[in-house]
Protein backbone atom coordinates (compact mmCIF):
# COMPACT_ATOMS: atom_id res chain seq x y z
CA UNK A 1 0.00 0.00 0.00
CA UNK A 2 1.32 3.44 -0.91
CA UNK A 3 1.94 5.91 1.92
CA UNK A 4 0.19 9.26 2.06
CA UNK A 5 3.54 10.96 1.46
CA UNK A 6 4.08 8.99 -1.75
CA UNK A 7 0.54 9.77 -2.87
CA UNK A 8 1.16 13.46 -2.34
CA UNK A 9 4.36 13.19 -4.34
CA UNK A 10 2.26 11.83 -7.21
CA UNK A 11 0.56 15.22 -7.38
CA UNK A 12 2.73 16.30 -10.28
CA UNK A 13 1.60 19.88 -10.48
CA UNK A 14 3.49 22.19 -8.12
CA UNK A 15 4.93 25.72 -8.37
CA UNK A 16 8.22 24.39 -9.69
CA UNK A 17 6.37 22.70 -12.58
CA UNK A 18 5.30 26.09 -13.83
CA UNK A 19 8.92 27.25 -13.75
CA UNK A 20 10.05 24.06 -15.49
CA UNK A 21 7.53 24.68 -18.26
CA UNK A 22 8.81 28.24 -18.69
CA UNK A 23 12.38 26.97 -18.92
CA UNK A 24 11.47 24.35 -21.50
CA UNK A 25 9.48 26.82 -23.64
CA UNK A 26 12.31 29.37 -23.63
CA UNK A 27 14.86 26.70 -24.49
CA UNK A 28 12.82 25.39 -27.41
CA UNK A 29 12.24 28.93 -28.68
CA UNK A 30 16.01 29.31 -29.08
CA UNK A 31 16.33 25.97 -30.85
CA UNK A 32 18.48 24.53 -28.06
CA UNK A 33 18.34 20.90 -27.04
CA UNK A 34 18.62 19.90 -23.40
CA UNK A 35 22.15 18.68 -23.92
CA UNK A 36 23.09 21.98 -25.59
CA UNK A 37 21.83 23.98 -22.62
CA UNK A 38 23.48 21.58 -20.18
CA UNK A 39 26.83 21.93 -21.97
CA UNK A 40 26.55 25.72 -22.02
CA UNK A 41 25.80 25.86 -18.30
CA UNK A 42 28.23 23.15 -17.26
CA UNK A 43 25.40 21.19 -15.66
CA UNK A 44 24.34 17.61 -16.32
CA UNK A 45 21.63 16.83 -18.86
CA UNK A 46 19.73 14.95 -16.15
CA UNK A 47 19.55 18.08 -13.98
CA UNK A 48 18.19 20.20 -16.83
CA UNK A 49 15.67 17.47 -17.64
CA UNK A 50 14.53 17.09 -14.02
CA UNK A 51 14.14 20.85 -13.57
CA UNK A 52 12.05 21.09 -16.74
CA UNK A 53 9.78 18.27 -15.55
CA UNK A 54 9.37 19.91 -12.13
CA UNK A 55 10.98 16.94 -10.40
CA UNK A 56 13.81 19.03 -8.97
CA UNK A 57 13.75 22.64 -7.73
CA UNK A 58 16.09 25.08 -9.44
CA UNK A 59 18.49 27.15 -7.37
CA UNK A 60 19.19 30.83 -8.08
CA UNK A 61 22.61 30.19 -9.64
CA UNK A 62 21.15 27.77 -12.16
CA UNK A 63 18.29 30.15 -12.98
CA UNK A 64 20.46 33.18 -13.61
CA UNK A 65 22.93 31.25 -15.74
CA UNK A 66 20.12 29.70 -17.77
CA UNK A 67 18.44 33.10 -18.21
CA UNK A 68 21.70 34.49 -19.62
CA UNK A 69 22.34 31.47 -21.85
CA UNK A 70 18.83 31.67 -23.33
CA UNK A 71 18.98 35.47 -23.62
CA UNK A 72 15.68 35.62 -21.74
CA UNK A 73 16.18 39.18 -20.47
CA UNK A 74 15.12 38.25 -16.94
CA UNK A 75 11.98 36.30 -17.92
CA UNK A 76 13.30 33.10 -16.41
CA UNK A 77 14.40 34.85 -13.23
CA UNK A 78 10.94 36.41 -12.85
CA UNK A 79 9.25 33.03 -13.39
CA UNK A 80 11.47 31.44 -10.75
CA UNK A 81 10.85 34.23 -8.24
CA UNK A 82 7.10 33.99 -8.78
CA UNK A 83 7.16 30.22 -8.31
CA UNK A 84 9.27 30.54 -5.16
CA UNK A 85 6.99 33.17 -3.64
CA UNK A 86 3.94 31.09 -4.50
CA UNK A 87 5.43 27.97 -2.91
CA UNK A 88 6.24 29.84 0.29
CA UNK A 89 2.73 31.22 0.68
CA UNK A 90 1.04 27.92 1.50
CA UNK A 91 1.98 24.53 2.95
CA UNK A 92 3.42 22.19 0.32
CA UNK A 93 0.23 20.15 -0.07
CA UNK A 94 -1.93 23.27 -0.42
CA UNK A 95 0.46 24.89 -2.89
CA UNK A 96 0.14 21.72 -4.97
CA UNK A 97 -3.64 21.87 -4.84
CA UNK A 98 -3.75 25.57 -5.81
CA UNK A 99 -1.72 24.74 -8.89
CA UNK A 100 -4.05 21.84 -9.65
CA UNK A 101 -7.08 24.16 -9.39
CA UNK A 102 -5.48 26.53 -11.86
CA UNK A 103 -4.62 23.76 -14.32
CA UNK A 104 -7.94 21.90 -14.05
CA UNK A 105 -10.66 21.92 -16.68
CA UNK A 106 -13.27 20.59 -14.24
CA UNK A 107 -13.55 20.55 -10.44
CA UNK A 108 -16.23 18.41 -8.80
CA UNK A 109 -16.66 18.80 -5.07
CA UNK A 110 -18.78 17.42 -2.27
CA UNK A 111 -19.06 19.32 1.01
CA UNK A 112 -21.11 17.92 3.91
CA UNK A 113 -20.14 20.57 6.50
CA UNK A 114 -19.16 23.96 5.07
CA UNK A 115 -19.28 25.97 1.87
CA UNK A 116 -16.31 25.05 -0.40
CA UNK A 117 -13.38 27.45 -0.16
CA UNK A 118 -13.67 28.68 -3.76
CA UNK A 119 -17.27 29.77 -3.09
CA UNK A 120 -16.85 31.33 0.36
CA UNK A 121 -17.30 35.00 1.21
CA UNK A 122 -14.49 36.77 3.02
CA UNK A 123 -16.51 36.98 6.26
CA UNK A 124 -17.49 33.31 6.12
CA UNK A 125 -13.86 32.28 5.51
CA UNK A 126 -12.72 34.46 8.40
CA UNK A 127 -15.20 32.79 10.73
CA UNK A 128 -14.02 29.34 9.61
CA UNK A 129 -10.33 30.10 10.11
CA UNK A 130 -10.98 31.76 13.48
CA UNK A 131 -12.16 28.43 14.87
CA UNK A 132 -8.71 26.83 14.66
CA UNK A 133 -7.23 26.41 18.18
CA UNK A 134 -4.29 28.72 18.88
CA UNK A 135 -4.56 30.73 15.68
CA UNK A 136 -3.69 34.44 15.86
CA UNK A 137 -5.55 37.32 14.26
CA UNK A 138 -2.67 37.89 11.83
CA UNK A 139 -2.69 34.23 10.82
CA UNK A 140 -6.45 34.38 10.25
CA UNK A 141 -6.12 37.40 7.97
CA UNK A 142 -3.26 35.78 6.05
CA UNK A 143 -5.35 32.66 5.51
CA UNK A 144 -8.36 34.71 4.41
CA UNK A 145 -6.22 36.68 1.94
CA UNK A 146 -4.81 33.45 0.49
CA UNK A 147 -8.31 32.00 0.10
CA UNK A 148 -9.58 35.12 -1.65
CA UNK A 149 -6.58 34.97 -3.98
CA UNK A 150 -7.42 31.38 -4.88
CA UNK A 151 -10.87 32.52 -5.97
CA UNK A 152 -9.37 34.54 -8.85
CA UNK A 153 -9.53 31.29 -10.80
CA UNK A 154 -13.29 31.98 -11.13
CA UNK A 155 -12.58 35.22 -12.99
CA UNK A 156 -10.44 33.68 -15.71
CA UNK A 157 -12.04 33.17 -19.11
CA UNK A 158 -10.41 29.75 -19.27
CA UNK A 159 -11.17 28.90 -15.64
CA UNK A 160 -12.45 25.46 -14.62
CA UNK A 161 -16.03 24.25 -14.63
CA UNK A 162 -17.07 23.85 -10.98
CA UNK A 163 -19.74 21.37 -9.91
CA UNK A 164 -20.40 21.72 -6.18
CA UNK A 165 -22.80 19.54 -4.22
CA UNK A 166 -23.53 20.74 -0.66
CA UNK A 167 -25.39 18.96 2.09
CA UNK A 168 -28.55 20.86 3.09
CA UNK A 169 -27.08 21.25 6.58
CA UNK A 170 -24.39 23.55 5.14
CA UNK A 171 -27.11 26.15 4.49
CA UNK A 172 -28.47 26.07 8.03
CA UNK A 173 -25.33 25.52 10.13
CA UNK A 174 -24.53 28.84 11.92
CA UNK A 175 -21.10 30.17 10.97
CA UNK A 176 -19.99 33.58 12.26
CA UNK A 177 -23.34 35.32 12.59
CA UNK A 178 -26.74 35.59 10.94
CA UNK A 179 -25.39 38.41 8.76
CA UNK A 180 -22.41 36.27 7.72
CA UNK A 181 -24.73 33.41 6.80
CA UNK A 182 -27.10 35.67 4.87
CA UNK A 183 -24.14 37.09 2.94
CA UNK A 184 -22.86 33.61 2.17
CA UNK A 185 -26.25 32.47 0.91
CA UNK A 186 -26.43 35.56 -1.31
CA UNK A 187 -22.99 34.68 -2.67
CA UNK A 188 -24.09 31.13 -3.49
CA UNK A 189 -27.24 32.42 -5.19
CA UNK A 190 -25.16 34.81 -7.29
CA UNK A 191 -22.71 32.09 -8.25
CA UNK A 192 -25.51 29.92 -9.63
CA UNK A 193 -25.65 32.47 -12.45
CA UNK A 194 -21.94 32.06 -13.21
CA UNK A 195 -21.46 30.31 -16.57
CA UNK A 196 -18.99 27.80 -15.12
CA UNK A 197 -20.41 27.20 -11.62
CA UNK A 198 -23.18 24.79 -10.67
CA UNK A 199 -24.32 24.52 -7.05
CA UNK A 200 -26.66 21.70 -6.02
CA UNK A 201 -28.06 20.74 -2.63
CA UNK A 202 -28.41 17.24 -1.23
CA UNK A 203 -31.47 17.22 1.01
CA UNK A 204 -31.09 15.84 4.51
CA UNK A 205 -34.03 13.48 4.01
CA UNK A 206 -32.30 11.79 1.07
CA UNK A 207 -31.14 9.04 3.46
CA UNK A 208 -27.90 8.80 1.48
CA UNK A 209 -24.87 7.75 3.56
CA UNK A 210 -22.27 7.83 0.77
CA UNK A 211 -21.02 11.30 1.66
CA UNK A 212 -20.67 10.79 5.40
CA UNK A 213 -16.98 9.89 5.08
CA UNK A 214 -16.08 13.53 4.45
CA UNK A 215 -15.48 16.24 1.86
CA UNK A 216 -13.49 15.80 -1.33
CA UNK A 217 -12.70 17.44 -4.66
CA UNK A 218 -12.04 15.77 -8.00
CA UNK A 219 -9.91 17.54 -10.60
CA UNK A 220 -9.20 16.74 -14.21
CA UNK A 221 -7.59 18.61 -17.08
CA UNK A 222 -5.45 18.18 -20.16
CA UNK A 223 -2.14 18.97 -18.43
CA UNK A 224 -2.74 17.01 -15.21
CA UNK A 225 -3.68 13.44 -14.31
CA UNK A 226 -7.09 12.82 -12.77
CA UNK A 227 -6.67 13.74 -9.12
CA UNK A 228 -8.57 13.84 -5.84
CA UNK A 229 -8.20 16.04 -2.78
CA UNK A 230 -9.63 14.20 0.23
CA UNK A 231 -10.31 16.30 3.31
CA UNK A 232 -9.98 15.36 6.95
CA UNK A 233 -9.66 17.34 10.16
CA UNK A 234 -6.05 16.38 10.85
CA UNK A 235 -4.51 15.43 7.48
CA UNK A 236 -5.92 16.30 4.07
CA UNK A 237 -4.29 14.52 1.16
CA UNK A 238 -3.89 14.78 -2.59
CA UNK A 239 -3.73 11.62 -4.64
CA UNK A 240 -3.43 10.67 -8.30
CA UNK A 241 -3.66 6.96 -7.48
CA UNK A 242 -6.14 5.61 -10.09
CA UNK A 243 -7.91 3.36 -7.59
CA UNK A 244 -8.43 6.11 -5.02
CA UNK A 245 -9.56 8.57 -7.69
CA UNK A 246 -12.03 6.07 -9.16
CA UNK A 247 -13.45 5.30 -5.72
CA UNK A 248 -13.90 9.01 -5.00
CA UNK A 249 -15.51 9.59 -8.40
CA UNK A 250 -18.00 6.80 -7.72
CA UNK A 251 -18.92 8.46 -4.42
CA UNK A 252 -19.41 11.78 -6.18
CA UNK A 253 -21.63 10.22 -8.86
CA UNK A 254 -23.91 8.69 -6.22
CA UNK A 255 -24.18 11.96 -4.28
CA UNK A 256 -24.71 14.05 -7.40
CA UNK A 257 -27.40 11.66 -8.60
CA UNK A 258 -29.48 12.25 -5.46
CA UNK A 259 -28.89 16.03 -5.29
CA UNK A 260 -31.60 18.55 -6.13
CA UNK A 261 -31.58 20.02 -9.66
CA UNK A 262 -29.95 23.40 -10.16
CA UNK A 263 -33.14 25.49 -10.10
CA UNK A 264 -34.61 23.71 -7.07
CA UNK A 265 -31.27 24.15 -5.30
CA UNK A 266 -31.26 27.88 -6.08
CA UNK A 267 -34.77 28.26 -4.68
CA UNK A 268 -33.69 26.51 -1.47
CA UNK A 269 -30.61 28.75 -1.16
CA UNK A 270 -32.69 31.90 -1.62
CA UNK A 271 -35.27 30.73 0.92
CA UNK A 272 -32.49 30.00 3.42
CA UNK A 273 -31.03 33.46 2.78
CA UNK A 274 -34.37 35.05 3.67
CA UNK A 275 -34.49 33.01 6.88
CA UNK A 276 -31.01 34.14 7.90
CA UNK A 277 -31.95 37.75 7.27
Amino acid sequence: MRSRDSEQESALVAPRVRFGTALRDLRKATGMRQRDLAATLGWSVSKVSMVERGERPADEEFVREADAALQADGQLVSAWQEASEHAARWPTWLAQWVEIERAAHTLRTWQPLIVPGLLQTEDYARAIFSGKPGITADMVEANVAARMERQHVLDREDGPMIWAVLDEGVLTRPIGSRAVMAGQMARLATLTGHPRVTVQILLQDSWLTTGLQGAFVLANGQSIPDMAYIESVTMSQITADPGRVMETRSRYDMIHGDAQPRRASLNLIRETERQWK
